[in-house]
């Protein structure tokens, strides 16, 4: 039961992962595309491409911001008063070594799944789609 337990939530980590890593800029792609409308098939306006950028940039803010907030809400150390466990990653050399199981939230694991998926995903299109910015002679 355990391991269909970890299969299901690595599953839904993943796909929550693509929906925050590749839907975002798709909707605001799509928005753009509506602002834009049919005066340029072959061109974007600039006040498009910066209300695009923006926009994506506003919105993980909102989803980083929406995300703290939940963390806190359901952190138990958090309503307990005891102090929160230091990330492992925000420790330093010298402190002392704590052997427990992992101190990520599904939600920081989520966003690192997200980081690791578009960059993988960014470096696959850069290598094999894009083809050479240098003109070809």
């Amino acid at each position: 039961m355990r391991t269909v337990v970890s299969i299901t939530g690595f599953a839904l980590t993943v796909v929550a992962a693509i929906l925050i890593g590749f839907g975002v800029p798709l909707a605001w792609v799509w928005i753009g595309s509506q602002l834009q409308g049919d005066s340029g098939a072959t061109t974007t306006n600039f006040s498009v491409a910066m209300a695009i950028l923006f926009g994506i940039i506003f919105t993980y803010v909102l989803l980083l911001y929406l995300a703290g907030i939940v963390m806190s809400l359901f952190d138990s150390a958090a309503r307990s008063g005891s102090p929160a466990p230091r990330a492992p990653w925000m420790r330093g050399m010298t402190d002392t070594r704590q052997v427990t199981q992992s101190s990520t939230s599904n939600i920081e694991r989520i966003f690192v799944v997200t980081t690791v998926i578009v960059t993988v995903a960014f470096w696959a299109w850069f290598a094999f789609k894009a083809g050479s910015p240098l003109p070809n002679q």
